[in-house]
């Protein structure tokens, strides 16, 4: 009988155990589709803002299509991960979904081209003729400087994006990359990384991709010429982005096997710990696959090296740097060998008190078979120089030649053969040239404020300052320049009106930046303390262009009055289109969700696929709020318990990576033991000095058994349970059900600002609606205060900041955790409509137990 009772113990325990590890299996599963919800929401911005472009671009239609319905099968996908994050909630998405895509469809196939299918693999010398963005900047310059007589490009070949792409496509090998890409963005290591290539090394070739690329390669092999196989991504050689020195190049390539390895290894390099780093901090998505791959003929250098046609330390001189070393010219890109180098003038004259010789005791040559192998320079060559005067005349040439083409300074690879022919390898912007913005056409004093010009133009206005909706609802009566902490989405319904925007976060990629330059009105980014220093500064100059505000002359303030209309007099921006890119723009671009809070924020009113990005975004963040409810009330044993110093009691679920637990079962935890990044600045503010926690003086308003029992409009769950907190190492959800309120956060603190937020809610109280009003009104101005755009109703409060770098997420993540503190049963002291703003002041202040203020009113309590 006894062995019978254990017998049955022991399964209850088995079955207890393993609902707990379904319960955190399944929301772990929830938050890592809600990181890939807000992966696919960048992807998708992004496309959206191409797409406007397209859409303002004369003879931009051709791209449109692909555009297009990359962009449906991205929203697609957004709105499959939302309703499985929230089963059934949205299931009326889909049908929206089918129907602005069918539309949209409807309009490309009765007005554009049928779509062809692009090559898998052109040759260099005819791939002028395709579009740019199927061949990479790489091969896109070297492709239209074949036909330049005065620069000799090798000939050669390449493997088109497409081509690249249905590689990765090939049996399902692009979606495993992006289970493993979206997986790495909580937690990163070489390991990792080498996950991601292992697939890309093993994985066959399509037959069509491998016959192209064997057919277009055979006659180099026939003739016993060697090929070079580069990357060329659409982001490598730009203005914004070199990449440089971040994908892989294997040269000498002999026979088709090899070949084929190679194709692999240069696609793989996209996926290196390198260059996914690279692409992080840089803001650009680690998914975003965007890779040909050239393959040039093997040019057997005697000498090869860089050719910069500006000096980047000191542009205006006009000299023009050459480095050259013996044999192929990696060693001269990678740095591996010593280069001798030369200074020269626009006329090909050498500085010779500049140009250094050095000692060059290796070389890098083309081995026998295929690849390279290290071989040293012979004893009587290794102190001469490597190139003649007439030589460097010759690339002294190139380079005036190359910059007036480009018209922007380049940086070139060459390489000189055995017969003394150069060849040209890569020609790409010089981009340490480009830090600062171009400088204003005339002079004048510096200007007020600089940033990231995220929409072009240059226009005057007054300053408006905008803290929260209700500054957004007055249309301008004269010529308006927003300024606002963060990229408010709900300026859009009024951006049409406006002179220009100032944003001091927020990114050129964001719902409002998109908006801005569909509207062809200037703004610019990160700015930093606009809403603070320009506040007063009464009417300014945005330049757009260049990132730059300026204080507003006479002329530019006369003008911009003579020329300012009122709304009902504007032609709208679809009015000034033709009637295809109107009924596009409507559809795919056009924003009409803007109030995230207000009744019409709802699927009926998506008409746009740019309206299914936001309501996607907007209600998964939401969702995450109650997501690990169930877990927390079923599985009370499956989380941790905070030790905390204060009287605030928090189970922690770890997520992925949010505790450093070292292998050990802890029940009970350090704060310490924490790890992720939000939550340590949340904590961090929870624990200040000074907040008074215990209950205040003279007990509470209402008995602690009647809030056992209150409950929030948006949870069946009572506020009396214990608080939790989801935590990863950049990702933190936290449900606090306190006394007689709730208070919600959701934050992302990443490396990548692009989609970092805070998400704050509270609601609730025990005092009456008038009370619990005023301390609401109260919250919403310290977050104002502190760059939120705050939506108070009733007592309700929706805060966000979004779009801001990592250091800025902990700062205003102290913020909110002093608001835990400071909050509690403050609407019992909301006596009168004068105490919001006066309590308000003391938390700006750091007067957080409102001690000065109880001094001066003596019958208000503390944090009461």
């Amino acid at each position: 009988m006894l062995g019978l009772v254990k017998k049955i113990i022991e399964q209850h325990r088995a079955r207890r155990l393993l609902r707990r590890t379904e319960a955190i299996t399944l929301l772990k599963a929830r938050y890592h589709a809600f990181r890939a919800v807000l992966a696919s929401n960048a992807r998708a911005v992004d496309a959206v803002t191409e797409i406007a472009m397209r859409l303002h671009a004369v003879g931009g239609e051709a791209e449109l299509a692909p555009l297009a319905r990359r962009l449906i099968v991205e929203t697609r996908e957004m709105v499959e991960k939302l309703n499985w994050l929230e089963p059934d909630r949205h299931r009326l998405l889909f049908a929206t979904h089918r129907r602005i895509a069918s539309a949209i469809e409807d309009r490309l196939a009765t007005s554009l081209p049928a779509p062809v299918n692009p090559p898998l693999c052109v040759p260099l010398g005819s791939a002028a003729a395709a579009p740019a963005g199927q061949l990479g900047n790489k091969a896109s310059v070297l492709a239209r400087l074949t036909a330049r007589p005065e620069f000799r490009v090798p000939d050669g070949f390449v493997v088109t994006l497409p081509g690249c792409r249905l590689f990765l496509e090939h049996q399902g090998l692009s979606l495993g990359l992006a289970r493993l890409v979206t997986r790495l963005t909580e937690t990163w290591s070489a390991d990792d990384s080498r996950e991601l290539q292992e697939l890309i090394r093993n994985a066959p070739l399509p037959p069509p991709l491998a016959t192209a690329l064997l057919d277009a390669a055979r006659p180099f092999f026939k003739n016993n010429r060697g090929l070079a196989v580069r990357s060329s991504s659409a982001s490598e050689d730009g203005q914004l982005h070199s990449f440089a020195g971040q994908f892989t190049s294997v040269l000498n390539i002999t026979n088709e096997q090899q070949l084929l390895a190679a194709f692999r290894e240069v696609v793989a390099s996209s996926f290196s710990a390198r260059s996914l780093a690279y692409r992080r901090h840089a803001g650009l998505d680690p998914l975003a696959f965007d890779m040909a791959v050239l393959c040039l003929e093997m040019v057997a250098a005697r000498v090869a090296g860089i050719l910069l046609t500006r000096l980047p330390q000191d542009p205006d001189s006009g000299v023009i740097l050459v480095s050259a070393v013996p044999g192929l010219g990696e060693a001269a890109v990678s740095g591996s060998a010593a280069a001798d180098l030369y200074y020269l003038g626009r006329d090909g004259t050498v500085d010779h008190t500049r140009s250094v010789i050095v000692a060059k005791e290796q070389r890098l040559a083309c081995q026998k078979g295929g690849g390279v192998v290290w071989e040293p320079v012979p004893r009587a060559l290794q102190e001469q120089t490597l190139l003649q005067t007439a030589e460097l005349g010759t690339l002294a040439r190139w380079a005036v030649d190359l910059e007036e083409w480009a018209k922007t300074p380049q940086d070139v690879e060459w390489a000189m053969d055995q017969a003394g022919d150069f060849f040209l390898l890569q020609a790409r912007p010089l981009t340490t040239l480009q830090g600062q913005p171009p400088p204003r056409s005339s002079s004048g004093p510096p200007p007020l404020a600089s940033g990231i010009g995220a929409a072009g133009g240059r226009a005057t206005g007054r300053v408006r300052l905008v803290r929260n909706r209700q500054d957004l609802v007055a249309e301008p009566t004269e010529p308006t320049v927003l300024v606002m902490p963060q990229s408010f989405v709900d300026a859009a319904n009024i951006l049409p009106l406006v002179a220009g925007v100032l944003v001091d976060l927020g990114n050129p990629a964001d719902h409002l930046a998109c908006v801005a330059r569909e509207h062809a009105v200037p703004l610019i980014s990160g700015l930093g303390d606009a809403s603070r220093s320009l506040a007063d500064a009464g009417w300014v100059t945005v330049d757009g262009s260049h990132g730059q505000v300026h204080a507003a002359t006479e002329e530019e303030i006369a003008a911009a009055v003579a020329a300012w209309q009122p709304a009902a007099a504007r032609q709208t921006v679809a009015q000034a289109m033709p009637p295809l890119q109107q009924e596009l723009r409507e559809l795919i671009t056009a924003l009409n969700l803007t109030d995230a809070y207000g009744p019409t924020f709802n699927i009926l009113e998506c008409h746009s696929l740019h309206d299914i990005v936001r309501y996607v975004h907007e209600k998964a963040v939401l969702a995450m709020f109650n997501a690990g409810d169930v877990t927390l009330e079923e599985n009370l044993g499956a989380v941790h318990i905070l030790d905390a110093p204060v009287p605030f009691f928090v189970s922690i679920i770890d997520v992925g990576g949010g505790l450093a637990l070292e292998g050990r079962t802890m029940r009970r935890i350090s704060p310490d033991r924490v790890v992720s990044r939000p939550f340590c600045a949340l904590w961090q503010g929870i624990v200040t000095p000074g907040l008074a926690w215990g209950p205040p003086p003279g007990g509470s308003p209402m008995g602690s058994v009647v809030s056992s029992w209150l409950t929030d409009h948006k949870s069946s769950r009572p506020i009396g349970m214990p608080n939790y907190a989801m935590v990863s190492r950049d990702y933190c959800n936290l449900n606090a059900r306190m006394d007689f309120h709730f208070t919600m956060v959701d934050a992302v603190c990443a490396v990548e600002p692009r989609n970092n937020h805070i998400q704050f809610r509270f609601k609730g109280g025990g005092a009456n609606l008038v009370r619990r009003q005023r301390r609401a009104i109260c919250i919403g101005t310290i977050l104002e205060h502190y760059g939120f755009l705050a939506d108070v109703r009733d007592d309700l409060v929706n805060a966000t900041l979004q779009g801001a770098p990592a250091a800025v997420i902990e700062e205003k993540l102290v913020v909110v955790g002093r608001l835990l503190g400071f909050t509690r049963l403050l609407d019992a002291a909301m006596g009168d409509d004068g105490m919001v703003r006066q309590v308000a002041d003391a938390f700006i202040q750091g007067d957080y137990g409102l001690t000065n203020l109880v001094a001066a009113q003596g019958d208000v309590a503390p944090n009461g």
